[in-house]
Order: structure tokens, then C-alpha cells, then sequence
């Protein structure tokens, strides 16, 4: 009976294998082969892993499958900041900050007189915007830094590398980001990097940056204006 119960796995095991093989690209399925000597998973087999699935030839989707394998692997670095602003997402959300919440520009431009103070100003950027559909994604990025996505609506508008420690702004923009260090990991024609939250956060130099400003800034072509908390807004540009 176990035999039978062992065998009945191992037939199982072989079908999910072959019926994975059968649906994954051909490109796909050989490029796993040629750089990892192994065929690909089913997650892996998603062209969407790979420039968003479009590619020219079989070279440029192995430069895709490479990037796609180094961040995958890479882990998000230990995330640290002012000790409020943790106290805070954790008894409003009960949970912890991402890296760019840990900016504390985002709240009243980092300005605040005590802790109730701070807690207002974090449930405001929060409202705000969610109000807005601003969503923010990150995920681990070379030199121990934290990519960050900005989507309106779940279109990506713009792409920032921040520090883990204070969620700082190292570079705003794509074209920043890639002369910051990452052109090692951005194949030619840009790259989708999967965050964890399972979206793809895409690296290119037309991508738009973040920075910090005030929520009457002016709204020139090309620029726009976020409000956050106080008088604090997020500049898209």
C-alpha cells in the first residue's frame, strides 16, 4: 500500500513537471538551462518576470532572466529610522513601515512637537494618499539599498533608490538610478525587478524620480504634486 501511495507521488510529481515544461517558452526553458543547468520553475516561466515580456531576441531575454535572478535573490536589507515612526505604523496598522515611509519628510516635512503630533501627521499621508490610488512598492536593490516604486492608479509613474537606514533619497529618477550603480543590474532597454509585494517595479532612464516639497508647489508641465501630510507634499518629476 505504501508502494502504491509512493509511486502514485512520484507520477504526480513527473506529470506537474512535464505539464510545466509543455506551457514555459522554449527561450525561457533554454536560457535556465544554459545559465543555471537546470529548467525553470513555475513562477520563473512568466514572461512577465522578464521586461514585462517583450523582448527582441534570445541574448536580450538572457540579460533579462540574469537580472531577474540577481534581485530575486538579493534580500531586503534590516530597515531603521526614528523609533516613533515604527511605534506609530505598529498601533495604527500593526505593522512595519516600508523604507520610504521611514522618510520623515513625509510627515509635515519632518517637522513635529510629540508623539500624538507625529501620529496625526502619518495617519494624514496615509489618507492622503490612498485618496490619490498612490500606492508605494519596494524591494531590495544593489549597495544594500531599497528601490522604491511609485504607481497611480497601478501604473508606475516614477522610481527612487532610498537608504534602508531613514529611507533617505540616493538617487530620484531612472536615468539617476542607473548612474548611481545600477547599471550592473539593468539590462539594455530597461528592467522589471519583482518586489515583494509580487508587482514589477520597472528601472528605466525615462522613468520619472520623487523628491520633497511643499503642497503649494508649483505644477509646471511634466511635474506633479502629490500632498502628503502638513504642509508637505511629494513632487513627481
Amino acid at each position: 500500500m505504501i508502494n502504491k501511495i509512493f509511486l502514485a507521488t512520484l507520477l504526480c510529481l513527473f506529470l506537474f513537471s512535464f505539464a510545466n515544461a509543455q506551457n514555459c517558452d522554449p527561450w525561457i526553458t533554454q536560457a535556465y538551462k544554459q545559465l543555471y543547468n537546470r529548467t525553470p520553475s513555475a513562477d520563473e516561466c512568466n514572461i512577465k518576470n522578464y521586461n514585462n515580456g517583450s523582448w527582441n531576441n534570445y541574448n536580450e531575454l538572457v540579460g533579462y532572466i540574469k537580472t531577474y535572478n540577481s534581485k530575486k535573490s538579493t534580500a531586503m536589507p534590516a530597515l531603521t529610522g526614528d523609533a516613533w515612526i515604527f511605534q506609530v505604523y505598529k498601533e495604527l496598522y500593526n505593522r512595519q513601515p516600508n523604507a520610504w515611509e521611514l522618510n520623515i519628510k513625509n510627515y509635515n516635512n519632518g517637522s513635529w512637537n510629540n508623539y500624538d503630533e507625529l501620529k496625526k501627521y502619518i495617519n494624514e499621508f496615509q489618507s492622503s494618499l490612498n485618496k490619490q490610488n498612490l500606492q508605494i512598492k519596494t524591494a531590495a536593490w544593489n549597495n544594500n539599498n531599497v528601490l522604491v516604486g511609485f504607481f497611480i492608479n497601478g501604473q508606475q509613474v516614477a522610481v527612487n533608490v532610498v537608504s534602508p537606514g531613514g529611507g533617505n533619497v540616493v538617487s530620484a529618477g531612472g536615468a539617476n538610478v542607473v548612474s548611481a550603480g545600477g547599471a550592473n543590474v539593468v539590462s539594455a532597454g530597461g528592467a522589471n525587478v519583482v518586489s515583494p509585494g509580487g508587482g514589477n517595479i520597472i528601472v528605466n532612464t525615462s522613468m520619472a524620480g520623487v523628491n520633497f516639497g511643499g503642497r503649494y508647489s508649483v505644477q509646471s508641465a511634466g511635474t506633479k504634486v502629490i500632498s502628503t501630510s502638513g504642509s508637505g507634499a511629494l513632487i513627481i518629476k
